[in-house]
């Protein structure tokens, strides 16, 4: 039988090319409907423009300026024939700008209408610039188009700002302040999820960042009622708040995501405290609500214990990567959360509290995400698991921070700021130098290592090496 090598592309059938177009990036799906007249069909299907990302890119770096303002000309011809399809939508600003964007205000202006965004996202921050005598402002006429399409939303379900200028003058001027636009819009008074400066990754965080007051934070979640899932930054956060969120007319939430910024001696960035009873409140009402922790700086443990009280639902804590953690405070995670925290991050190569983590997998059943930067022996690694063993379904550790030789018990311990201290022989040595005679990593010794991760891996039911990007 012969078999005819040629294949005629052509005679796929439309929904074949879209799903090959939804792999390949704006640019290349553009040249790739040049192609035929079945892929320019496939090129304008409906679903290839449910999510898209409109982006401004403005002055930064030495050689450009805040004057220069660059807008992809992609970004006119996708709004003016495609806005109709956009459910969910991107703004995002690159760098800080001091000019008006212009023309592209005119066409956002022109295509609100046609918009039926059920998705909102903004990431435009760098919408500030630098008036005279160094007073932060935006440009009002570069705003005004994104706060009324949020002011004239009719299907909207997500709000989410990652960032957006406030600044105390923006906040005053209704064509600037996209958070009282969405409560005079009873259109969307029914939106399931808002998110204010949620932070995502773990990577560095603004210490400083300019965040919504308390009071309009609680204004707008007293507002939206059918709320499911929320994330705010922690100094937008109150007890009034989270009994606001208690209440019975309310809906259900499902997930409350925190971002903790903390600058010491600073009240604006304070840890709210809670108490126990405002938390139990919420969780009877909330019954299947889990709390996600992030904390962007490092914290004392006594203000986490008085923020993170017994009855709060915390489900998954993250540290980020540059955020030391007391091994105090995990201790009292591992004495407190035993049923209901399931995912535990630390990504600060200096960690140094396996112990205290060796607790937390024994004392939290639940507990079956851990990732972990800092040091640790190889017997640990392969006491971890043992303990959760197939359960585990993210088990991962630093490579170059697993050590071969454990410490000398009978040596004090090290605080984690102490930066000299006396070795066994009485000598005063740099704690650095001194943990890195203390201890052989396992990059030195292919047997253990091998060894340790043919136990890991029998333990876990599936093939396991440690973490060497990390």
């Amino acid at each position: 039988m012969n078999v005819d090598t040629e294949c005629d592309f052509g005679t796929l059938p439309v929904v074949a090319w879209v799903r090959v177009l939804e792999h390949l990036p704006l640019k290349d799906r553009y040249h790739a409907s040049l192609v035929c007249s079945k892929v320019f069909e496939a090129f304008s299907h409906p679903s290839l423009w449910r999510s898209v990302t409109l982006t401004v890119e403005g002055g930064s770096g030495k050689f450009r300026s805040l004057h220069m303002v660059n807008i992809p000309q992609r970004n006119f011809h996708l709004v003016q024939k495609f806005g109709r399809m956009f459910h969910h939508i991107t703004f995002s600003v690159s760098a800080p700008l001091d000019k008006s964007f212009g023309e592209w205000n005119t066409v956002l202006a022109d295509n609100i209408k046609r918009f039926n965004a059920s998705s909102l996202t903004f990431d435009v921050g760098g919408l500030k610039n630098i008036a005279k005598g160094g007073v932060m402002r935006t440009l009002t006429e570069n705003i005004k188009p994104m706060v009324d399409l949020v002011r004239n939303s009719l299907y909207l379900k997500s709000l989410v700002i990652k960032s957006w200028p406030t600044f105390a003058s923006s906040l005053n001027k209704a064509d600037e302040n996209v958070f009282q636009a969405a409560m005079d819009n009873d259109k969307i008074k029914n939106l399931t999820k808002l998110s204010i400066f949620d932070c995502v990754s773990v990577a560095w965080s603004e210490r400083r960042p300019l965040l919504l007051p308390v009071d309009l934070t609680h204004k707008m979640v007293e507002h939206f009622k059918s709320l499911t899932h929320l994330a705010l930054r922690s100094p937008m956060l109150s007890e009034d708040l989270i009994r606001c969120l208690s209440c019975g007319d309310r809906q259900r939430l499902q997930q409350l995501k925190i971002s903790i910024n903390y600058l010491p001696q600073n009240e604006s960035f304070e840890i709210p405290q809670m108490r126990d009873s405002v938390w139990r409140d919420f969780t009877n009402h909330n019954t299947k609500v889990r709390v996600h922790v992030l904390v962007l700086s490092r914290v004392p443990h006594h203000s986490m214990e008085m923020f993170l009280r017994p009855s709060c639902p915390l489900y998954n804590i993250r540290f980020g990567e540059f955020v030391r953690c007391d091994k105090e405070f995990v201790a009292y995670l591992a004495n407190t959360f035993t049923s209901s925290l399931e995912t535990f991050e630390y990504y600060e190569e200096d960690g140094d509290f396996e112990q205290e983590l060796i607790s937390l997998v024994e004392c939290s059943s639940q507990l079956c995400r851990l990732v972990y930067c800092g040091k640790i022996s190889i017997k640990h690694v392969i006491h971890l698991a043992e303990l959760r063993g197939a359960e585990w379904q993210v088990l991962h550790l630093a490579r170059k921070n697993i050590y071969t030789v454990p410490k000398n018990a009978n040596e004090p311990e090290i605080d984690g700021d102490t930066v000299i201290a006396k070795n066994s022989s009485g000598e005063y040595v740099l704690v650095n130098m001194l943990k890195f005679h203390e201890q052989t990593s396992i990059t030195s010794n292919g047997k253990e290592e091998q060894n340790m991760i043919d136990r890991v891996s029998q333990k876990l039911g599936r093939k396991w090496f440690p973490d060497s990007d990390m």
